[in-house]
């Protein structure tokens, strides 16, 4: 198991026990988004000449001020404690997807030829939530290289309804005649 793994499964496991798992996703997502946007603040907590007290009174007056958790405080003075603030991006990723396995939900990459309204939307998601029988995160995007249709990524499961994979398929049939 990773280091990011690690630290993403023991939050989680605390996330969990707490009943507070999506509160404590967007809580760290919101810290997360404080150190990109501020790269003296990511300087600072990464640096080993900063005292830990230091960096521990930083990250309680910023965690009070987004309100966030008892939970997410500690977590975040345990990264600092054995010098993991470089790592936060991938932990985080890692938080997200332990998250999400645990709470049967499974992210979809949906790539479609034009922007879906969001009836389509709506409809794609329950069809593929029916088909795997789990809740589905979609994340979709355009891409102008279909010529029509959609392109589902379930983990490593691809659900190929492009007018291109309709074509080769119609090909090979008659190919085989």
């Amino acid at each position: 198991m990773t280091p990011e793994r690690s630290y993403a499964v023991a939050l989680a496991d605390a996330a969990m026990d707490a009943g507070r798992p999506a509160e404590t996703r967007r809580e760290l997502s919101d810290f997360l988004a404080l150190l990109e946007e501020s790269a003296d603040l990511r300087n600072f907590l990464a640096s080993p000449a900063v005292a830990t007290s230091a960096k521990q009174g930083v990250i309680s007056k910023l965690v009070e001020r987004l309100g966030a958790s008892e939970t997410i405080r500690n977590f975040l003075f345990l990264i600092v404690d054995h010098r993991r603030v470089w790592q936060l991006d991938g932990i985080v990723q890692a938080f997200g997807q332990e998250l999400n396995a645990r709470l049967g939900i499974l992210e979809a990459e949906i790539r479609a030829a034009r922007e879906l309204d969001a009836q389509e939307r709506q409809s794609l998601v329950a069809a593929l939530e029916r088909r795997t029988g789990k809740r589905i995160e979609p994340a979709f995007r355009v891409d102008p290289g279909l010529l029509g249709g959609v392109v589902v990524r379930i983990g490593s499961t691809i659900y190929d309804g492009s007018v291109r994979a309709g074509l080769d398929r119609l090909r090979a049939r008659m190919a085989a005649v």
